[in-house]
Protein backbone atom coordinates (compact mmCIF):
# COMPACT_ATOMS: atom_id res chain seq x y z
CA UNK A 1 0.00 0.00 0.00
CA UNK A 2 1.37 3.40 -1.04
CA UNK A 3 1.80 5.67 1.53
CA UNK A 4 0.60 9.53 1.16
CA UNK A 5 0.24 13.06 2.03
CA UNK A 6 -3.72 12.12 3.50
CA UNK A 7 -3.91 12.73 6.89
CA UNK A 8 -3.92 9.15 8.62
CA UNK A 9 -7.24 9.48 10.99
CA UNK A 10 -9.23 11.71 8.26
CA UNK A 11 -7.87 10.26 5.10
CA UNK A 12 -8.13 13.45 3.61
CA UNK A 13 -5.42 15.33 1.59
CA UNK A 14 -3.43 17.56 4.50
CA UNK A 15 -3.93 20.76 2.62
CA UNK A 16 -7.61 19.93 2.57
CA UNK A 17 -7.31 19.05 6.54
CA UNK A 18 -6.05 22.12 7.31
CA UNK A 19 -9.63 23.91 6.66
CA UNK A 20 -11.23 20.84 8.55
CA UNK A 21 -9.07 21.27 11.47
CA UNK A 22 -10.58 25.28 12.26
CA UNK A 23 -13.95 23.23 13.42
CA UNK A 24 -13.55 21.19 17.09
CA UNK A 25 -12.87 17.57 16.68
CA UNK A 26 -16.38 16.80 17.96
CA UNK A 27 -18.16 18.04 14.67
CA UNK A 28 -15.09 17.93 12.16
CA UNK A 29 -15.69 13.92 11.92
CA UNK A 30 -19.45 14.81 11.07
CA UNK A 31 -18.62 15.83 7.72
CA UNK A 32 -16.61 12.35 7.43
CA UNK A 33 -19.08 9.61 8.69
CA UNK A 34 -17.08 7.03 7.59
CA UNK A 35 -14.48 8.19 9.18
CA UNK A 36 -16.17 9.05 12.42
CA UNK A 37 -17.89 4.81 12.12
CA UNK A 38 -14.26 3.75 12.28
CA UNK A 39 -13.11 6.13 14.77
CA UNK A 40 -15.76 5.27 17.64
CA UNK A 41 -15.41 1.56 16.52
CA UNK A 42 -11.65 1.86 17.70
CA UNK A 43 -12.24 3.86 20.54
CA UNK A 44 -15.12 0.83 21.55
CA UNK A 45 -12.43 -1.62 20.82
CA UNK A 46 -10.06 0.12 23.12
CA UNK A 47 -12.02 0.31 26.38
CA UNK A 48 -13.23 -3.78 25.45
CA UNK A 49 -9.89 -4.76 25.50
CA UNK A 50 -9.31 -5.50 29.26
CA UNK A 51 -6.16 -3.71 30.71
CA UNK A 52 -2.53 -5.47 30.20
CA UNK A 53 -3.90 -7.59 27.18
CA UNK A 54 -1.76 -8.20 24.30
CA UNK A 55 -2.87 -6.69 21.00
CA UNK A 56 -1.35 -6.67 17.09
CA UNK A 57 -2.40 -3.93 14.80
CA UNK A 58 -2.20 -5.65 11.66
CA UNK A 59 -1.67 -3.25 8.45
CA UNK A 60 -1.11 -0.72 11.03
CA UNK A 61 0.37 2.61 8.56
CA UNK A 62 1.30 5.11 10.62
CA UNK A 63 -0.09 3.88 13.81
CA UNK A 64 -2.96 6.82 14.45
CA UNK A 65 -5.00 4.71 16.87
CA UNK A 66 -1.98 3.37 19.52
CA UNK A 67 -2.58 6.09 22.04
CA UNK A 68 -6.20 4.36 22.02
CA UNK A 69 -3.78 1.06 23.65
CA UNK A 70 -2.08 2.80 26.16
CA UNK A 71 -3.54 0.37 29.01
CA UNK A 72 -2.76 -2.49 26.78
CA UNK A 73 0.43 -4.07 25.49
CA UNK A 74 0.61 -2.53 21.94
CA UNK A 75 2.34 -4.16 18.80
CA UNK A 76 2.01 -3.26 15.44
CA UNK A 77 2.61 -4.62 11.96
CA UNK A 78 2.83 -3.82 8.29
CA UNK A 79 4.17 -4.94 4.93
CA UNK A 80 6.85 -2.46 5.31
CA UNK A 81 8.07 -0.06 7.91
CA UNK A 82 5.55 2.48 7.18
CA UNK A 83 6.32 5.18 10.80
CA UNK A 84 8.17 4.38 13.69
CA UNK A 85 5.95 2.68 15.52
CA UNK A 86 5.84 -0.38 13.48
CA UNK A 87 7.48 -3.17 15.70
CA UNK A 88 8.22 -5.84 13.21
CA UNK A 89 7.31 -6.27 9.10
CA UNK A 90 5.67 -8.90 7.73
CA UNK A 91 2.81 -10.05 4.98
CA UNK A 92 -0.10 -10.61 6.87
CA UNK A 93 -0.62 -13.81 5.39
CA UNK A 94 2.21 -15.50 7.30
CA UNK A 95 2.42 -13.52 10.32
CA UNK A 96 6.15 -14.17 12.27
CA UNK A 97 4.30 -15.29 15.69
CA UNK A 98 3.80 -18.39 17.84
CA UNK A 99 0.14 -19.51 18.19
CA UNK A 100 -2.01 -18.01 20.34
CA UNK A 101 0.21 -15.15 21.27
CA UNK A 102 -2.58 -12.16 21.69
CA UNK A 103 -5.43 -11.39 23.29
CA UNK A 104 -6.36 -9.29 20.32
CA UNK A 105 -6.03 -8.01 16.90
CA UNK A 106 -7.25 -5.12 15.14
CA UNK A 107 -7.59 -4.69 11.53
CA UNK A 108 -8.64 -1.10 9.43
CA UNK A 109 -9.22 -1.03 6.24
CA UNK A 110 -6.69 -3.55 5.34
CA UNK A 111 -8.51 -6.91 4.16
CA UNK A 112 -9.35 -4.94 0.63
CA UNK A 113 -5.57 -4.81 0.15
CA UNK A 114 -4.32 -8.43 0.59
CA UNK A 115 -4.67 -10.78 -2.29
CA UNK A 116 -5.72 -14.02 -0.65
CA UNK A 117 -8.21 -12.54 2.65
CA UNK A 118 -9.20 -15.74 3.68
CA UNK A 119 -5.37 -16.90 4.60
CA UNK A 120 -4.84 -13.42 6.53
CA UNK A 121 -8.15 -14.46 8.57
CA UNK A 122 -6.43 -18.06 8.99
CA UNK A 123 -3.45 -16.37 10.76
CA UNK A 124 -5.53 -13.72 12.78
CA UNK A 125 -7.52 -17.22 13.87
CA UNK A 126 -3.63 -18.87 14.71
CA UNK A 127 -1.92 -16.09 16.32
CA UNK A 128 -5.62 -15.70 18.60
CA UNK A 129 -5.84 -16.97 22.12
CA UNK A 130 -8.40 -19.30 22.93
CA UNK A 131 -11.53 -16.18 23.56
CA UNK A 132 -9.96 -13.72 22.01
CA UNK A 133 -11.28 -11.27 19.68
CA UNK A 134 -10.62 -9.83 16.41
CA UNK A 135 -11.38 -5.76 15.39
CA UNK A 136 -11.84 -4.92 12.07
CA UNK A 137 -13.60 -2.65 9.84
CA UNK A 138 -13.09 -2.64 5.66
CA UNK A 139 -15.20 -1.28 2.95
CA UNK A 140 -17.65 -2.52 0.80
CA UNK A 141 -18.83 0.66 -1.48
CA UNK A 142 -15.86 2.57 -1.78
CA UNK A 143 -13.72 4.24 -4.59
CA UNK A 144 -10.55 2.31 -5.88
CA UNK A 145 -7.72 3.46 -3.87
CA UNK A 146 -4.11 2.39 -3.21
CA UNK A 147 -3.66 1.00 -6.43
CA UNK A 148 -2.83 -1.61 -7.79
CA UNK A 149 -2.92 -2.72 -4.24
CA UNK A 150 -7.15 -2.31 -4.24
CA UNK A 151 -8.32 -6.29 -4.54
CA UNK A 152 -11.89 -6.71 -2.92
CA UNK A 153 -14.72 -5.50 -0.89
CA UNK A 154 -16.83 -7.09 1.57
CA UNK A 155 -20.32 -8.13 1.84
CA UNK A 156 -21.71 -9.16 5.32
CA UNK A 157 -22.29 -12.30 3.65
CA UNK A 158 -19.22 -13.09 2.15
CA UNK A 159 -17.37 -11.95 5.99
CA UNK A 160 -19.67 -14.22 8.16
CA UNK A 161 -18.66 -16.87 5.48
CA UNK A 162 -14.93 -15.99 5.52
CA UNK A 163 -14.59 -16.17 9.70
CA UNK A 164 -16.56 -18.81 9.99
CA UNK A 165 -13.77 -20.49 7.58
CA UNK A 166 -11.55 -19.26 9.76
CA UNK A 167 -12.71 -21.51 12.15
CA UNK A 168 -14.49 -18.38 14.57
CA UNK A 169 -17.82 -19.70 16.17
CA UNK A 170 -18.96 -15.97 16.99
CA UNK A 171 -19.15 -13.00 14.61
CA UNK A 172 -20.58 -9.53 14.71
CA UNK A 173 -21.07 -7.73 11.69
CA UNK A 174 -22.38 -3.27 12.19
CA UNK A 175 -23.03 -1.84 8.80
CA UNK A 176 -20.79 1.89 8.54
CA UNK A 177 -24.25 3.48 7.81
CA UNK A 178 -26.45 3.38 5.23
CA UNK A 179 -27.36 5.27 1.72
CA UNK A 180 -26.79 8.81 3.08
CA UNK A 181 -23.45 7.78 4.27
CA UNK A 182 -22.65 6.59 1.42
CA UNK A 183 -23.86 9.25 -0.47
CA UNK A 184 -21.65 11.75 1.52
CA UNK A 185 -18.56 10.12 0.40
CA UNK A 186 -19.56 9.98 -3.14
CA UNK A 187 -19.50 13.87 -3.07
CA UNK A 188 -16.42 14.35 -0.46
CA UNK A 189 -14.04 12.52 -3.28
CA UNK A 190 -16.11 12.81 -6.07
CA UNK A 191 -16.59 16.36 -6.37
CA UNK A 192 -18.09 17.69 -9.24
CA UNK A 193 -15.12 19.30 -10.42
CA UNK A 194 -12.95 16.39 -9.56
CA UNK A 195 -13.30 14.34 -12.93
CA UNK A 196 -11.63 17.40 -14.92
CA UNK A 197 -7.95 15.97 -14.40
CA UNK A 198 -6.42 18.18 -17.48
CA UNK A 199 -6.06 21.99 -17.25
CA UNK A 200 -7.08 21.40 -12.86
CA UNK A 201 -5.76 25.24 -12.39
CA UNK A 202 -8.59 26.73 -14.27
CA UNK A 203 -11.33 25.09 -12.07
CA UNK A 204 -9.70 25.99 -8.48
CA UNK A 205 -12.01 29.28 -8.92
CA UNK A 206 -15.16 27.02 -9.16
CA UNK A 207 -13.62 24.12 -6.78
CA UNK A 208 -13.59 26.90 -3.79
CA UNK A 209 -17.07 27.50 -4.34
CA UNK A 210 -18.12 23.76 -4.53
CA UNK A 211 -15.89 22.74 -1.54
CA UNK A 212 -18.08 24.15 0.94
CA UNK A 213 -20.80 21.96 -0.38
CA UNK A 214 -19.10 18.54 -1.18
CA UNK A 215 -17.38 18.11 1.94
CA UNK A 216 -18.92 20.66 4.87
CA UNK A 217 -22.62 21.08 3.97
CA UNK A 218 -24.06 18.16 1.80
CA UNK A 219 -21.71 15.37 4.41
CA UNK A 220 -23.21 17.08 7.83
CA UNK A 221 -26.61 17.02 6.34
CA UNK A 222 -26.19 12.51 5.26
CA UNK A 223 -24.80 12.66 9.02
CA UNK A 224 -27.84 13.17 10.43
CA UNK A 225 -30.53 12.09 7.43
CA UNK A 226 -29.06 8.53 7.73
CA UNK A 227 -31.22 7.45 10.29
CA UNK A 228 -33.72 7.77 7.74
CA UNK A 229 -32.32 4.41 5.99
CA UNK A 230 -33.34 1.01 8.39
CA UNK A 231 -32.28 -1.63 6.17
CA UNK A 232 -28.27 -0.19 5.43
CA UNK A 233 -27.91 -1.95 2.39
CA UNK A 234 -26.20 0.80 0.70
CA UNK A 235 -23.35 0.95 3.35
CA UNK A 236 -20.08 1.82 3.18
CA UNK A 237 -18.57 -1.17 5.00
CA UNK A 238 -18.93 -2.99 7.88
CA UNK A 239 -17.28 -3.39 11.94
CA UNK A 240 -16.65 -6.86 12.78
CA UNK A 241 -16.13 -8.13 15.97
CA UNK A 242 -15.10 -12.09 15.99
CA UNK A 243 -14.44 -13.88 18.63
CA UNK A 244 -12.46 -17.42 18.70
Amino acid sequence: MAITSRDPVTGRAKSTQLLINLFPRSLRFRFNPHRYAIEKFVAWSARDLKPGAKILDAGAGPAPYKYLFSHAVYEATDFQKTSEHIDFVCSLEKIPRKKESYDAILSTEVLEHVEHPQKVLDEFFRILKKGGKVYLTVPQSWKLHQEPYNFYYFTKYGLASAFREAGFKKCHITPKGGFFWFLSDVFRFNGLLDQYKKHRWLYYPLKVIEYPFTNIIIPFLCFYLDRLDKEKKWTLGYLVVAEK
